[in-house]
């Protein structure tokens, strides 16, 4: 058996369709491109593959992570090859590794994830400034939904999960955050809850026009490294 990561784009012609739609997206994919996919045993055999992170609906992204494991050795060219003939429009595999046979999943690596968020501001402010006064409070609280726990509303610090916001280089109204957020099993900050908190403070100056994931990473010794860097052979 051969572990394989597969880095690939979610592009906005598909930005709406659910995360159980991509799986299954794929499933099919990866069979008419006669991938020999490994399946699990027992009564319902199933392919063997997993997502680094689920994706907001609504979010577009380049920096995606599948991982899948396969029974035969096919290429890394070839498999993206063939995969991408079988893709819808807006799926697309950028990138193919062989991974270490005891490599760790992308679901279990990841913590931090990059995004790209593109606001509209109703009139001039200085950002910087408000950003700046946004980190610096105590705390950052926002209700949050428990959707294990029958949708019962919480209150979260995220401050924790904010790992990096800066405001890109602008001319005009429309403005760039390039920001990095916890993401993973141990703590996972939705872009949709810091807008909504940033929001909250500044107020409700200004509209968003797109959220697209940029990359995927895991922590080793205090560093950001993307997933594809990991366990690859």
């Amino acid at each position: 058996m051969i572990n394989m990561r597969l880095k690939f784009i979610k592009g906005s012609e598909i930005k709406y369709i659910s995360h159980l739609d991509l799986m299954r997206t794929f499933q099919r994919a990866l069979r008419r491109a006669h991938i020999p996919m490994h399946y699990s045993k027992g009564f319902n055999p199933h392919p063997s593959m997993s997502f680094a992170s689920a994706l907001g609906i609504g979010v577009t992204s380049i920096g995606e992570y599948l991982d899948i494991v396969i029974e035969e050795e096919v290429s890394e060219k070839e498999l993206m090859e063939r995969l991408n003939e079988s893709l819808p429009k807006g799926l697309e595999i950028v990138d193919v590794v062989v991974l270490q046979d005891k490599a760790k999943s992308a679901m279990s690596l990841v913590t931090d994830a990059r995004y790209s968020i593109e606001l509209v501001f109703e009139h001039i402010i200085d950002l910087e400034k408000k950003i700046m006064d946004f980190m610096a409070q105590d705390n950052i609280i926002v209700p949050k939904e428990q959707p294990k726990k029958n949708f019962k509303t919480i209150d979260v610090d995220i401050k924790p999960m904010i790992k990096e916001i800066k405001v890109m280089p602008h001319e005009n109204l429309n403005v760039e955050l390039d920001c990095v957020l916890a993401c993973g099993s141990k703590a996972n900050l939705k872009p949709q809850l810091l807008l909504e908190a940033l929001k909250k403070y500044i107020g409700d100056i200004f509209e968003v026009k797109g959220v697209k994931r940029v990359e995927l990473y895991t922590n080793i010794n205090h560093e950001l490294v993307p997933l594809s860097l990991v366990d690859r052979k």
